[in-house]
């Protein structure tokens, strides 16, 4: 018996159907190949391929991911106890993602641990920590177990005190910007000069941090997990995205004119412009009316 593993269907662990590889044909998302520390997942021809021998079982993939899209794992079996996570701890230590799943769904805020006996644990609290610090959010504790410790050789056989709970941290990064509504991590860099407001940036965004009408175009920075599904798509490269733990949201005014040549209205950044996009890339008149 060993509660505290991933559990892992190796025939149909993969990508889902919410993988960005599988929505944007050149998505230069690498969330879960660069997180994983055995090499168990990569890309090759804008498809993430899972290796299951080489897989280690440690769940960082599934925390990563900023849509959701890996499919088939079970994240461990935790036990808490009012805001402490609490033994008997896996072997492996979790992800900070994983950790910021607890934090803002379960609201923990420490781990009851021996430091000198899971030095691996340690390194993953003080990392989670200095992310909660940028976050501006409370920072986690290293508490010492009860003095009657059990005998660790039968500890995953022992169950814990009545007022202790078990559960799950389910989903990823998209999860944990629903969670984190009121801080940013990503901000939204929109180039005014090279964006022609085709508005395929808002029609892709799977969480909606990009809003397009007649009036403006609003960045939502909070809303954004960081895929880069807007700077796959763009077609003139005017969308960056970078890390910053200070914007909510940027409106832009646009408006809306007539184009000189084929006489359709188009969204545009002043009154001034006279021809439309499509227009514009036409050379000797090809459109005009």
């Amino acid at each position: 018996m060993k509660p505290f593993s991933i559990e892992i269907l190796p025939a149909q662990i993969g990508a889902g159907s919410s993988c960005l590889h599988n929505i944007v044909k050149h998505s230069r998302c690498q969330a879960c190949a660069l997180v994983c520390p055995s090499g168990a997942v990569t890309l090759n021809d804008g498809k993430v391929n899972f290796d299951t021998e080489n897989c280690i079982s440690c769940g960082a993939c599934l925390f990563a991911c900023p849509t959701g899209g890996v499919d088939k794992i079970v994240p461990p079996l935790r036990h808490y106890r009012d805001n402490t996570l609490v033994m008997p701890l896996s072997n492996m230590a979790p992800s900070v993602g994983e950790l910021l799943m607890w934090h803002a769904e379960y609201h923990i805020r420490a781990v009851e641990f021996e430091l000198a006996l899971n030095p691996g644990w340690g390194m993953a609290i003080a990392t989670l920590n200095i992310r909660l610090k940028q976050l501006k959010q409370p920072l986690w504790r290293i508490v010492p177990p009860p003095a009657t410790a059990v005998d660790k050789t039968r500890r995953h056989w022992l169950q814990i005190d009545n007022n202790s709970k078990t559960g799950r941290a389910t989903q990823g990064g998209r999860m944990r910007r629903a969670l984190f509504q009121a801080v940013s991590e990503y901000q939204i860099l929109l180039d005014e000069n090279q964006c022609f407001l085709c508005g395929a940036c808002a029609r892709i965004c799977p969480e909606s941090a990009i809003e397009l009408n007649r009036e403006s175009i609003t960045l939502k920075h909070r809303s954004c997990t960081g895929c880069g599904c807007c700077e796959a798509i763009c077609l003139s490269n005017a969308i960056k995205l970078e890390e910053n733990y200070e914007c909510s949201t940027t409106e832009l005014a646009v408006t809306e004119v007539s184009c000189s040549s084929c006489h359709r209205l188009f969204l545009a950044w002043n009154e001034q412009s006279g021809q439309c996009p499509i227009c514009s890339r036409h050379h000797y008149g090809m459109r005009e009316a």
